[in-house]
């Protein structure tokens, strides 16, 4: 195939187009100004925004993560008790958390304490002119601070990013377009609704950019010294100072961006950096490392002992989440298949966000303009992305993606520099007819990435549900077999040569004693080793109501036979009682299947301080004549006579959820323990 002459002109000018290698009138100040309309368009997508995230917010339930509830838990100590200690506050249901470390036998939050500081402070304001209080207003009191911190200065600095997008001088339709997808089609919005640093590293990042082109803009003008005097002022390397520092503080990997803005200020203003920059940096880079000192009594951030005795630790019988975490959490993927997921697979900047693809070409196109004063901003992105990248997939032991969230979270802070790239790309395509499918295209999947989860960003992403329910992914941890199957729900006999009076334990239903296990001694039955256990059923008054004497084959239990081939003898002193009665007993539902292993719990009783370690075990049957559905939970502990703490029998109506009985048996009283 041959070109003719004329196409091939074409194909050069579009090249050069693309390269910004001949003049444009896209960059003067005529085209790129913005109106009056402009400014209403954009008032209008910052309101439409606000509305969004307000009705997202009033939908969202606090405190659904470990990650925000850290948060929140020093927030409330440094409140009520003036301590960034979180013992007290973990005890409340629903308030404990996984993110916490063990340190001179306390509990502190694995985040950094500045920012939990700050909002502290908040939440004394409120306390104080409201009597609202976190334990008891949790949702009202949450959902303002989160209006406060995350949604009003996220609308401010997509009002700044605007500002950036004037400043570089974009036309006004690339404008438009880019505050449209900053708003709303990246993986920044669904964490609006929750405490976290991202979206705070990310906004603080915007404000300094902001105050940086500003300054990049007046050392270019150099025809007007009335305009240097007015953008260029102090209060722009003030403002650049303090937000850089502070995204730094956020975002601890962010100190590479704070170090370079100040490498670069220099070069612009070397006075007015040392003089403005530098002091309003302080400002927030003081309050992180006092407000850590107190809490941890050192420089170093909890968060950088990850893996020490500070992560790992037992408490009260209870090793911590990090002795062995779970599910994506637990590092097993190889490093091309991590570095393959980042980019591109279920949790993947690309996958999830597709919009993100033309930062590529909008590098190139940026850095090719020599004159645009985001020039020095690419250059610093594209570092930073590449440093950043590079930092985390040569940590193996935090190969967890973010843990259970719907992005990869540890690089949002990145998104505005990526953002700026995208406007390079839209603003030399913007005459392109093609242009709208493209971003149509590329916008929606990141619109459903980015409003899918809807009630919280504390969950996998779409595309990790779809590879996993497709087989392509597993960071299950699938229950492990029993070494010996298991067909009783209590899995333990006694082994002494003789009768053992310790050997007994009292089960309740919450109210009082209901039944009573006890060993009636071994016996040898038509020569096979046996052991004979009695059950005791009370009634609500205490009283004795039925007795069942059972004779175990000792092997066979061991074996984890069926309860028909464990059964050798019985005595039932209930009216009418037959075989199927003590089977049932013995199953624990009226049929027999294994239990199926399932994770560990623990467990308190009044009867000790530590917890008792518990291994779940269930099983289920479904009659389809009756339409019912038979569950049996079980939490075993070897340190308990017959080794059961807790059996919870579920009858369901498999078609109807809601209508269901429960009995719950669990530890009363023992007699001894056994380990």
């Amino acid at each position: 195939m041959s070109f003719k002459l004329p196409q091939i002109a074409y194909l050069k000018l579009i090249t050069a187009r693309l390269m910004n290698q001949i003049p444009s009138t896209t960059n003067s100040s005529v085209t790129c100004n913005p109106t009056k309309r402009e400014h209403q368009i954009v008032w209008i997508l910052l309101a439409v925004l606000a509305g969004l995230l307000l009705a997202r917010l009033a939908y969202s339930q606090p405190l659904r993560s470990a990650n925000d509830r850290s948060r929140w838990c020093t927030v409330w100590s440094l409140v009520e008790n003036g301590s960034y200690q979180i013992d007290e506050i973990t005890t409340h249901p629903g308030w404990d958390t996984i993110d916490k470390v063990r340190h001179e036998e306390h509990f502190y939050s694995t985040k950094p304490p500045l920012y939990p500081t700050m909002l502290a402070g908040m939440y004394w304001g409120i306390n104080k002119t409201t009597g609202l209080t976190l334990l008891e207003d949790t949702k009202t009191v949450t959902r303002t601070i989160l209006l406060l911190v995350n949604i009003i200065p996220y609308l401010i600095a997509m009002y700044c990013l605007w500002g950036i997008l004037v400043s570089a001088m974009f036309t006004s339709k690339t404008r438009l377009i880019l505050l449209g997808i900053a708003g709303s089609a990246t993986m920044l919005t669904p964490f609006l609704t929750v405490l976290n640093n991202h979206t705070v590293g990310a906004t603080s990042l915007i404000i300094a950019l902001y105050a940086a082109v500003k300054i990049f803009e007046a050392s270019k003008d150099q025809v007007s010294s009335q305009t240097r005097s007015v953008t260029g002022k102090n209060g722009m390397f003030v403002l650049a100072g303090f937000f850089a520092a502070f995204t730094c503080c956020n975002e601890l990997p962010a100190a590479l961006f704070g170090l370079g803005i100040f490498l670069i200020l220099l070069r612009y203003d070397f006075k007015r950096t040392w003089l403005f920059f530098v002091p309003a940096a302080l400002i927030p880079l003081v309050g992180f490392f006092v407000t850590n000192y107190l809490a941890t009594g050192g420089w170093k951030p909890f968060y950088m002992y990850y893996g020490t005795e500070k992560y790992v630790y037992e408490h009260l019988g209870i090793p911590s989440y990090w002795a062995d975490p779970r599910g994506v959490d637990k590092a097993r993927d190889s490093v091309p298949v991590y570095m393959f997921h980042c980019l591109v697979g279920h949790h993947g900047v690309f996958s999830l966000s597709p919009i993100l693809l033309l930062m590529i070409p909008g590098y190139f196109i940026g850095l090719r303009n020599k004159s645009s004063v985001l020039r020095v901003v690419h250059f610093l992105g594209i570092f930073l992305t590449v440093a950043i990248f590079a930092f985390y997939w040569k940590r193996t032991e935090n190969y967890n993606y973010g843990g259970v969230s719907v992005a990869l979270r540890w690089v949002l802070w990145l998104t505005p520099f990526w953002l700026l790239a995208i406007a390079e790309v839209v603003n030399v395509l913007r005459a392109r007819r093609w242009l709208p499918v493209l971003l149509i295209l590329l916008i929606v999947p990141s619109l459903y990435s980015a409003w899918g989860p809807w009630q919280s960003p504390w969950q996998q992403p779409w595309i990790f549900n779809t590879m996993t329910r497709q087989g392509w992914i597993d960071y299950s941890d699938p229950p492990k077999q029993f070494a010996q199957p298991l067909n009783t729900w209590f899995n333990k006999l006694p082994d002494s040569p003789q009768s053992d009076d310790e050997y007994w334990i009292e089960f309740t239903d919450g109210k009082s004693v209901v039944l009573r296990m006890e060993d009636a001694g071994p016996i040898e039955f038509e020569q096979i080793p046996a052991r004979s256990i009695t059950v005791k059923h009370f009634d609500a008054a205490g009283k004795v109501v039925r007795v069942q004497s059972l004779t175990l084959d000792v092997q066979k239990f061991a074996a984890g036979k069926s309860p028909k081939e464990i059964l050798l003898a019985w005595s039932d002193d209930a009216p009418q009682a037959t075989r199927k009665d003590q089977l049932k007993f013995l199953h624990g539902l009226p049929g027999t299947r294994d239990y199926r292993e399932g994770r560990t719990r623990y467990l308190f009783h009044s009867m000790r301080e530590n917890a008792f370690r518990c291994q779940l075990a269930a099983t289920r049957i479904v009659y389809t004549d009756t339409k019912r559905e038979f569950r049996c939970d079980l939490w075993l502990c070897k340190e308990l006579p017959f080794g059961t703490y807790k059996k919870l029998t579920t009858i369901t109506a498999p078609k109807d959820k809601s209508n269901s009985s429960k009995k719950t048996l669990s530890l009363a009283r023992t007699g001894k323990l056994l380990e």
